[in-house]
């Protein structure tokens, strides 16, 4: 269809499902919202967008578009489709995420953890900055975890061809987007593009509670019941304009404001894994 004029247009990677689903639901109930739904196959997206229909009663502000995040190429591919379709987009939502129980790679020869939750979402905020700048103010938000910092980034082995635990794997690409939301925003600043970049975690397990348990829940669709109220607060914090006055951070659903892990925070890991992922996808940027 398309869009009419619209207060935000707000893309959500992964929402075909769990967590993504629920909250591209929620914002198009909203019909000042625009809302683009992405998923790996177009089964998936038409699925949502009756699920969002059978809830909200209208399904009119909702498009999708199509995407297997695990292939650079397609990742490229949507960048360029999506300034193309909806050139007032000025909302980016980064939630796709995966928990593979063994290690895969991709066509790429990428292993699919770090591909699909991080990388892909290196090649999107980049290919998309402009058009979220032409839109200001504009928001990147990263879905984030507390998983983010229970382990350091292995730099002796960053696609885990030598030791690969799922929930690690999984730890360490939330630590990743948390690094890649804090030099975003400090290039956002440097070039005044009118955007700002932030870490929005959706639920907080006990820190001392069992590991394996904990990332299970927070990173799987299981987990969205739970997160009822957590997804309400993301989409009022969504949807205020003090979201466009705040950077950098590092918030809870409802925009409290709260702590990092440290190696989260380090710049010159941060700097550091930028470099090497631009290297890994140049043809793609």
């Amino acid at each position: 269809m398309a869009p009419s004029p619209r207060l935000r247009t707000i893309l959500i990677t992964g929402s075909t499902e769990g967590v993504g689903r629920q909250t591209a639901i929620d914002l198009a109930a909203h019909p000042n919202n625009h809302v683009i739904i992405h998923g790996r196959t177009e089964d998936k997206c038409l699925s949502a967008i009756e699920a969002t229909k059978r809830e909200n009663g209208h399904a009119d502000n909702v498009d999708y578009i199509v995407a297997n995040l695990s292939s650079m190429k397609e990742t490229s591919i949507m960048a360029d489709e999506i300034s193309r379709r909806f050139p007032a987009l000025n909302m980016l939502v980064c939630n796709a995420g995966v928990l593979q129980p063994r290690r895969t790679e991709s066509k790429d020869g990428l292993e699919v953890t770090f591909q699909i939750n991080y990388l892909s979402h290196f090649i999107l905020c980049n290919r998309l900055i402009d058009l979220l700048a032409a839109n200001g103010p504009s928001r990147i938000m990263v879905i984030g975890s507390v998983l983010h910092s229970w382990t350091p980034l292995n730099w002796s082995d960053p696609q885990a061809i030598k030791n690969y635990e799922k929930y690690g794997q999984f730890a360490r690409s939330k630590l990743m987007m948390h690094m890649l939301a804090m030099a975003l925003h400090r290039r956002m600043m440097l070039d005044n593009k009118n955007i700002s970049v932030n870490v929005i975690e959706l639920a907080r397990e006990k820190r001392e509670s069992n590991r394996s348990r904990s990332a299970s829940a927070l990173s799987t669709s299981d987990s969205c019941h739970s997160m009822t109220r957590s997804i309400g607060g993301l989409v009022t914090f969504i949807e205020s304009p003090a979201c466009d006055r705040m950077s950098g951070k590092y918030l809870d659903a409802h925009g409290k404001q709260i702590r990092p892990g440290a190696d989260a925070t380090d710049e010159r890991q941060q700097e550091r894994l930028w470099t090497y992922t631009a290297e890994l996808c140049k043809a793609y940027l």
